[in-house]
C-alpha cells in the first residue's frame, strides 16, 4: 500500500515532540485518499518490565504520581510496572535492566520478552518493548525510588500475586502496559514457578 508524505513539520519540542504530517495514502479500493493533516506525538521506544519472583510468587511494582488520571478526577498515584524511555539507547533489554534498578532497586536476573507493540498508533509513534523480569525479592533492593535529577518520586512495592490478580479484576491497574503484562503472567505463571 502506497503512502505519499508531502510535509512533516515540528509543532512543539519539549520532553516529547509534536509533529504535523500532510499525507495521502492508498485506500483499500486502490484509489489515493485526499490530502490528510495528522498530528503525531513522537515518543520513540520505551522498555517496560513486570518484575516477578516466581519462588515467592511476588511482584515488584511501583507507585508514582501521574497527571493524566489526576486531571480526570481520579487518583493521580497509580500502581504500575517499571518503564522508561529508551532515548538514545538502542538495546531495550539494557533499558529494562537500568530502569528496574533505578525505579525499584532490584535488577532482574532473567528477562523474558512478552511483546513489542504501539500503545496508541493513531496518534503516537511510541513503541513499547515489554518484558517479564525474574528477580529475587529476598535480596535487599539497592537504592531505587527513581532519579532525583529527573524529579522522580517512585515507591517500590512488593505485592503477592493473588493481590495483583485481584487488582486486575477490580481495575486498580489503569495503565494499559500493566494490564497487558498481568494478563501475560496469568497465562505463563505456572511455567515460571518452580515445581512444588
Amino acid at each position: 500500500m502506497k503512502v505519499e508524505i508531502f510535509d512533516i513539520s515540528e509543532q512543539y519540542r519539549g520532553f516529547f515532540r509534536l509533529l504535523r504530517l500532510r499525507l495521502s495514502h492508498q485506500r483499500f479500493d486502490g484509489r489515493m485518499s485526499p490530502t490528510i493533516d495528522l498530528e503525531l506525538l513522537e515518543r520513540g521506544d520505551a522498555a517496560a518490565v513486570l518484575l516477578y519472583d516466581p519462588a515467592r510468587d511476588l511482584l515488584g511494582l511501583i507507585r508514582q504520581f501521574r497527571p493524566g488520571p489526576h486531571l480526570r478526577g481520579e487518583s493521580g498515584w497509580t500502581t504500575e510496572i517499571v518503564a522508561g524511555s529508551c532515548g538514545q539507547e538502542s538495546d531495550p533489554r539494557a533499558v529494562a535492566l537500568r530502569e528496574s534498578r533505578e525505579e525499584t532497586g532490584w535488577t532482574p536476573h532473567t528477562l523474558n520478552p512478552i511483546s513489542t507493540f504501539y500503545l496508541s498508533p493513531s496518534g503516537s509513534s511510541e513503541r513499547i518493548h515489554l518484558f517479564c523480569g525474574l528477580f529475587d525479592s529476598a535480596l535487599p533492593p539497592v537504592d531505587g525510588g527513581g532519579l532525583e535529577h529527573e524529579n522522580e518520586d517512585i515507591e517500590p512495592i512488593l505485592v503477592p500475586f493473588a493481590t495483583a490478580r485481584q487488582w486486575l479484576d477490580d481495575h486498580t491497574f489503569n495503565s494499559a502496559i500493566a494490564i497487558l503484562a498481568m494478563q501475560w503472567l496469568l497465562l505463563h505463571r505456572d511455567a515460571l514457578r518452580p515445581p512444588a
